[in-house]
């Protein structure tokens, strides 16, 4: 398997596991559903929203977060790259980066002025999940996180 690093260049990813998935399609009807009975009289703005949700989320649907012995990767619309490798990062946690999504936030190495830098983190494979992964998962990304020598803030 290829997958195309930070500068489109390919590189060969060995043993890829996937370590978060975006899951939405249980969610999505049950919050139509729910946008519909809750109704309003002027229901513009909540089937909007509701509408919007749906569409992100469908757009997402695939999105995950990989890894290799190389380093993070990140699968978005069934394009696999390469975001950072293990020496890059010195620090990463789970965190909910706006409504139905977690990403992992990564410190990268380099300067205290540096963006992203180590006093700044990057986001990196937002995926869509309406609620934090459960405790297994996380514990999961933390111990492979420490597995690599990254630092992780629990």
């Amino acid at each position: 398997m290829t997958a195309a690093d930070g500068a489109g260049r390919a590189t060969t990813v060995t043993r890829l596991v996937e370590h978060l998935r975006g899951r939405g399609w249980p969610v999505e009807p049950t919050l139509v559903a729910a946008g519909i009975w809750l109704m309003p009289p002027s229901p513009f703005v909540p089937v909007g929203w509701l509408l919007t949700t749906v569409v992100v989320a469908w757009s997402q649907r695939g999105d995950a977060l990989l890894a290799d012995e190389t380093g993070l990767l990140l699968r978005h619309r069934s394009r696999v790259t390469r975001r950072y490798r293990w020496g890059e990062i010195r620090e990463a946690e789970l965190t909910r980066p706006g409504f139905g999504q977690v990403a992992l936030a990564v410190y990268p190495n380099g300067g205290p002025w540096d963006v992203p830098g180590p006093n700044s983190a990057v986001l990196v494979g937002r995926i869509w999940r309406l609620r934090m992964p459960d405790p297994e998962i996380q514990d999961r990304v933390n111990a492979l996180l420490r597995s690599r020598g990254v630092r992780t803030t629990d």
